[in-house]
């Protein structure tokens, strides 16, 4: 089975992959971070560095695809869907012009989506874990996780963000095999409770007897 993570900065999306990986002994395509060279300076500088960030996470993400392509039991930790949300979010604040955000989008579709058909398909999710959780809460946790970068940016980003996100899931909730989530409780085992279910239903072989 293929999981997709789905959900805003400070959703829990790692801590959730981690999770299901114990539990199923999944492999997890993480989110390309550590090796981004534009990271550290991305909320620093949005308006000189969103437009390579962004494309350098397309081409991280879609190497990830391609080795995903002969596993079968995988997670990832954010998807090459998603991409798309975060350049939108920062057209829509003014830290990306027309033309760069015309260009990105051309780039993802008739490159990127498109170099990803397989002979039959495209690169499928059998389920799409959505973390969905209000603003206030995914800014609580990332205050507490502590990353310098993201410590500075302002509210309105992460109140866009999550909004582009449930756009977003209201497009394509039937495009894709959505599993809305309650992430915003801190009861861990509550939530796994309902990501696994989720899973399960999907694949019920995977229920253990």
């Amino acid at each position: 089975m293929r999981i997709a993570i789905f959900g805003t900065v400070g959703a829990g999306k790692s801590t959730v992959s981690t999770e299901i990986s114990k539990r199923l002994g999944y492999e997890i395509f993480p989110e390309p971070i550590d090796d981004n060279p534009y990271f550290d300076d991305y909320y620093k500088d949005l308006k000189g560095t969103v437009f390579k960030m962004q494309i350098y996470m397309l081409a991280a993400r879609s190497k990830q695809l391609r080795q995903a392509v002969s596993l079968k039991n995988i997670i990832f930790d954010r998807t090459i869907l998603e991409d798309p949300i975060f350049m939108q979010v920062n057209h829509d604040l003014g830290n990306v012009n027309d033309v760069d955000y015309q260009t990105y989008n051309d780039f993802y579709e008739n490159v990127i989506m498109e170099n990803l058909k397989l002979p039959d398909e495209r690169v499928k999710f059998d389920v799409v874990i959505y973390l969905k959780l209000p603003t206030k809460k995914a800014e609580e946790r990332i205050a507490k996780r502590g990353r310098p970068s993201e410590q500075i940016v302002d509210s309105e980003y992460w109140e866009i963000l999550n909004k582009r996100y449930e756009d977003f899931y209201k497009k394509h909730q039937n495009d894709f095999n959505f599993a809305v989530i309650d992430a915003e409780t801190d009861d861990f085992d509550k939530e796994m409770d309902q990501v696994m279910e989720a899973i399960y239903k999907t694949d019920p072989s995977l229920r253990k007897a």
